[in-house]
């Protein structure tokens, strides 16, 4: 999100009007859609991550770096092994910011509209690998988003 505040801003109202009045159909929709903008994304992009498949949880974090425009200075990992990676992102989100102007509860809109899409996102990669967030420690409610990949062991 390298972007001016006008650029910002416009990103603000499309989640805004995408968010305004909102129903469970509405949000099963827009989460859909994700799923479906992520997954081509991927499809656009796979050959940037392929030569971090030794490693899934970290080709993971490196994917949604890349995927959500970010630095590691903005979603630094705080702590890291072979089957897990916890981070605390604190970059720009147009929606936390629509939530906080439209008075929603982030732990419930962002939970139900993009933590399934990200999770299926990161699955392209190992069908092993879960994306969770920690809902105690969710903006606006704390200074960061802290955020879990892990790797499942085989079934």
């Amino acid at each position: 999100y390298g972007m001016d505040a006008n650029e910002r801003e416009r990103l603000i109202q499309r989640e805004i009007e995408r968010l305004r009045g909102a129903d469970e159909r509405a949000l099963c929709a827009l989460n859909e859609d994700s799923i479906r903008r992520r997954t081509a994304w991927f499809d656009e992009n796979k050959s940037r991550f392929a030569f971090l498949s030794g490693d899934p949880v970290s080709a993971a974090y490196s994917l949604l770096l890349a995927r959500f425009g970010i630095t590691s200075e903005e979603a630094p990992v705080i702590f890291k092994n072979e089957t897990e990676i916890i981070f605390h992102s604190q970059n720009f989100c147009p929606t936390l910011e629509a939530c906080k102007r439209l008075g929603l509860d982030t732990r419930d809109i962002c939970k139900r509209l993009n933590e399934d899409a990200t999770n299926r996102l990161i699955r392209l990669i190992d069908p092993r690998l879960r994306f969770s967030r920690n809902y105690e420690h969710l903006r606006p409610y704390s200074p960061y988003c802290e955020e879990r990949i892990t790797l499942e062991p085989e079934e």
